[in-house]
């Protein structure tokens, strides 16, 4: 208790370097643990399932003369899941097939229902993946009529109420009887559900899938011992093959394995580099933290070192003073870790905002070990590292001036600071200007004022749509098509002439309208004008190598798939459109004209914002059995690269606190540095020293260390910049020299603080320095 009385008398003397270092514990501690609990929360992706380990999913990928494609192809075929239980019932336990390809809007008695992903599933789910099924029987699930929902939807939307044989809409096409609940799914998956259909809701809209078509179902196997994983590997090649040929051609060949569902996540390239980059980002800000904790320490040592040698000659020992330090760093920590929750209380939206996930999924039972040892490796090494040297001053020397011999350690501190600063900073200046680029990029289309929306059902109820909104007076025109421009496309497969597969073929549907409508960029022929006529994208006509004659041509798609009795033909080529993003490389894309539409793209007058909400009110009001909503290119391209806009915000954040971190670090260098070096400055001064003299003394002093240290931080970041661009087939890094830039600014940075805290000193008059000598 003793220790605790004097480590309290300290706090209370150092109030403000002790507010400094809180503050520096907080912001590390808040940006580290939600950096290591988000990838704490994505290590452990599909881990609820039962037995996860022997739960498999069913991928393919295609090689051409024996060199595989890039990633895995998760949407197989619907025959899949019994073909190979029957095949291998030594290796399967059950079998089950599911797909997340249609997701539907829910209504309950006219009213949106928000936040409601579903799965279409067959009877065997439940007993597949092992999800607990609360009420119902799964048999259930045969029939189209029929959902199941978790419980906390059913919580959420019935309260107290029982929602079995309640009904919801779907889409406002059909009524779902609700016939069973069953215990919610976390979050971190890649197959997140609130709701579950049947699979015959897709061989309604779809067709029913066959071996070869239809590659939207996710085909999941139990298998009976965790081991079977290798073994079925071996197998499933020769399964398949006797069910389809796998053969794409005379040199391409579709090749199936088999995955543990808990790998899938941490297997894509994406999530790989994303876990690494805030890897680095976490350790960087927990690390210059610390730091900047022991700086302000080994800082105070001077002042400090005769109040150890009081206790030593009192008979204090090592320990004894260790143990002072430790007492302080723990109580400064808890201090800490209360202020971190606080933050997150108060800023619990917006963290989850930034991070796509709920802090209480993240701070889960299985995860709170990470926020735990975060704490206490802070305590560890913040404590140990300054307190072991306070502990092992000699009292012979506590009336000297101790501190001359821990400059280096105080310049190698802050060495590190930098160098972690410049890296942050080199990686934000990447995040912004991709984030840029992926919303306001050239789409192949122009997106301002363009709005879209699409319902369902058959053609003929349709009819008229268009009509009435083209009458509105905000409305410039109306385009009609088979699908949004951003989006998967209808597809075919592109062979070459010996018939080997080439690409996917995006393909939709449009009318006459739609290329002037939408602004698509003619580069060779026209616009269709005629029914069955097309234009195709760019790289459709270079994959192809059509260059010299693509006018005339057939497309080679199946005719009856665009409801034509005969190919289309190409009568131009437009600019490619990124239907699929820039996460994903160009697609082969063809536009054919015909009338089965059901999408309305429609070009609004100024001001776009409010002339949507008098869209959307319209539709509302003249069709409310329709289920019609009109967004804005721009908010969809928002949409689709929210994950980019997420790291971003990410970054930014960590970037924020950990500038604060080392600008708080610096100036109590720089206080220290003039307080040890005040009567030197002012001897400086007596003998001819002008004040811009001693000012660039003290920057040149700091510069020696922050030059080397920022070469490497930005290097590290423009290094880890590259890694993060490989995620965009076609993205471009930036060109060094932005980051030589960042480096000097942060440079100038480092110099103005050092001269608005040095400026006191160097324009003080030299008595008050040395009038007690």
């Amino acid at each position: 208790m003793r220790q605790l009385y004097y480590t309290i008398q300290t706090l209370l003397r150092g109030r403000g370097s002790n507010v400094v270092k809180t503050v520096s514990l907080t912001l590390g501690l808040f940006v580290g643990i939600l950096l290591f609990s988000q990838i704490a929360y994505e290590f452990s992706y599909e881990n609820f399932y039962q037995d996860p380990e022997r739960l498999v999913m069913l991928r393919m990928r295609n090689t051409k003369d024996g060199i595989p494609e890039k990633g895995y192809n998760y949407g197989t075929y619907r025959p899949a899941a019994a073909d190979l239980w029957e095949a291998m019932p030594e290796l399967v336990e059950c079998a089950s097939l599911t797909s997340n390809f249609f997701q539907a809007t829910f209504y309950k008695d006219g009213k949106k229902l928000e936040d409601t992903p579903m799965l279409c599933v067959d009877t065997l789910y439940f007993r597949t993946t092992g999800l607990e099924v609360l009420k119902g029987n799964p048999n259930d699930l045969a029939l189209m009529q029929n959902a199941f929902i978790s419980q906390s939807m059913a919580r959420r939307i019935f309260g107290d109420e029982d929602p079995i044989g309640k009904e919801l809409s779907v889409e406002k096409m059909f009524n779902v009887t609700i016939r069973g609940v069953y215990r919610e799914v976390p979050r971190n998956t890649n197959f997140p559900h609130e709701i579950l259909l049947s699979d015959a809701v897709l061989d309604w809209g779809y067709g029913a899938g066959t071996w070869g078509t239809n590659n939207i179902y996710h085909i999941l196997f139990r298998l009976k011992q965790p081991s079977d994983v290798d073994v079925m590997n071996r197998r499933v090649q020769k399964a398949v093959e006797q069910y389809t040929d796998p053969h794409l051609g005379e040199s391409v060949v579709t090749e199936y394995s088999v995955i543990p569902i808990c790998e899938i996540h941490r297997s894509q390239p994406d999530a790989q580099r994303k876990l690494l980059i805030m890897g680095v980002l976490g350790f960087s800000i927990f690390f210059v933290s610390v730091m900047n904790y022991v700086l302000a320490a080994i800082a105070s040592m001077s002042r400090r070192a005769k109040m150890v040698g009081v206790h030593k000659c009192s008979g204090a020992g090592e320990g004894h003073i260790l143990g002072l330090f430790l007492w302080e760093t723990g109580i400064l920590v808890l201090v800490s870790t209360v202020a971190c929750l606080l933050l997150m209380y108060f800023l619990g939206e917006r963290i989850e905002g930034m991070l796509g996930a709920r802090l209480a999924d993240l701070f889960t039972w299985s995860n709170l070990y990470v926020p735990l040892l975060t704490v206490l490796l802070l305590f560890v090494v913040a404590g140990v590292l300054p307190g072991r040297m306070y502990a092992r001053i000699p009292v012979t020397q506590v009336f000297r001036r101790y501190t001359e011999g821990k400059r280096s350690w105080k310049r190698g501190l802050l060495f590190v600071q930098f160098m972690g600063v410049a890296f942050i900073l080199g990686v934000l200046l990447t995040t912004v200007w991709q984030y840029r680029e992926v919303v306001s990029r050239h789409v192949g289309f122009q997106t301002e004022r363009l709005a879209v929306g699409s319902v369902n059902g058959a053609i003929e109820e349709n009819e008229g749509i268009s009509d009435a909104i083209r009458r509105q007076p905000y409305v410039e025109a109306v385009a009609c098509s088979s699908k949004m421009l951003l989006q998967h496309y209808s597809t075919n497969r592109l062979t070459d002439a010996q018939g080997n597969f080439l690409c996917p073929l995006h393909f939709m549907l449009i009318d006459k309208d739609f290329p002037k409508v939408t602004g698509l960029k003619l580069l060779e022929g026209a616009f269709p004008q005629h029914v069955g006529e097309a234009v195709v994208g760019k790289e459709t006509v270079r994959t192809m190598k059509w260059q010299n004659n693509v006018i005339g041509r057939k497309l080679p798609i199946k005719p009856s798939w665009a409801g034509l009795q005969e190919s289309p033909t190409i009568v131009g080529v437009v600019d490619d459109v990124r239907n699929m993003g820039f996460f994903n490389e160009q697609t082969c894309t063809a536009f054919i004209m015909n009338d089965r539409d059901r999408t309305f793209n429609v070009r609004l007058k100024e001001p776009e914002e409010e002339n949507l909400r008098k869209l959307n009110a319209f539709v509302k009001e003249a069709y409310p059995n329709k289920m019609l909503e009109f967004s804005t290119y721009q908010e969809i391209r928002e949409w689709q690269n929210e994950s980019v806009s997420r790291f971003r915000n990410i970054v930014t954040v960590t970037s924020g606190c950990i500038l604060l971190i080392v600008l708080m670090g610096l100036i109590g260098y720089v206080s220290d540095e003039t307080q040890r070096r005040s009567k030197e400055i002012a001897i400086r001064k007596v003998n001819g020293a002008e004040a811009s003299s001693i000012l660039r003394l003290l920057s040149a002093g700091i510069l020696k260390v922050a030059v080397g240290a920022v070469l490497i931080g930005i290097a590290f970041s423009w290094y880890v910049s590259g890694i993060w661009m490989e995620q965009f087939p076609d993205g471009t890094l930036l060109s060094p020299g932005w980051f030589i830039g960042v480096g000097v600014a942060l440079l100038v940075l480092i110099v103005l603080v050092v001269v608005v805290k040095a400026w006191r000193i160097a324009n003080e008059n030299p008595v008050n320095s040395i009038k007690s000598e």
